[in-house]
């Protein structure tokens, strides 16, 4: 029996040692272009990690990473301004971290918003998306101080200059 508890010590001793063992360190850079930015991403079930864009690279495990959250924070005239991503991430799918290596993510502005026509018989539906440079999405959802921002206005002009249809988008 006391043979069984000692195994069994030795098992748990071994585990908490790999467990605490210094691991190898590589590096990740954000380059947003100077929009803040923090990235949280994971490396398996149970194993987070947040980097910002600060002017230092962030010392990370080396290992292979998966984006979850992207949020980038900008201020304007006195006005915070907010926008994040969960997906799809583009380029940024797998981030693999090397030893000793500065992995750079270049990643949200400049941004891109196109727009989506579909028609159903006499409704012509207009939705826009927001990629950024690394082909990551970014939610419609724009925050201003906090609170979500108002929604942005759409004009259909012809060739002529002449104003067809005027509007706002709708959240939903």
């Amino acid at each position: 029996m006391k043979k069984k508890y000692l195994f069994i010590s030795i098992i748990i001793a071994a585990c908490l040692a790999f467990y605490f063992w210094p691991r190898q360190k590589g590096y990740i850079e954000i380059d947003t272009s100077g929009i803040p930015a923090t990235l949280r991403l994971h490396h398996g079930p149970f194993s987070r990690t947040t980097v910002s864009s600060d002017k230092q690279p962030s010392a990370i495990r080396v290992d292979l990473y998966y984006p979850q959250l992207l949020q980038l924070r900008g201020g304007q005239d006195g006005d915070t301004w907010q926008i994040d991503s969960s997906g799809p991430w583009g380029r940024l799918e797998n981030i693999r971290v090397n030893k000793n290596e500065t992995t750079v993510l270049k990643l949200g502005p400049p941004l891109l918003v196109k727009t989506n026509v579909t028609n159903r018989n006499s409704l012509v539906l207009i939705a826009f998306s927001i990629t950024g440079q690394a082909g990551e999405r970014y939610g419609n959802v724009i925050t201003k101080n906090g609170l979500r921002a108002s929604t942005p206005e759409l004009k259909i002009i012809d060739e002529a200059g002449k104003v067809l249809a005027a509007g706002r988008f709708q959240y939903g």
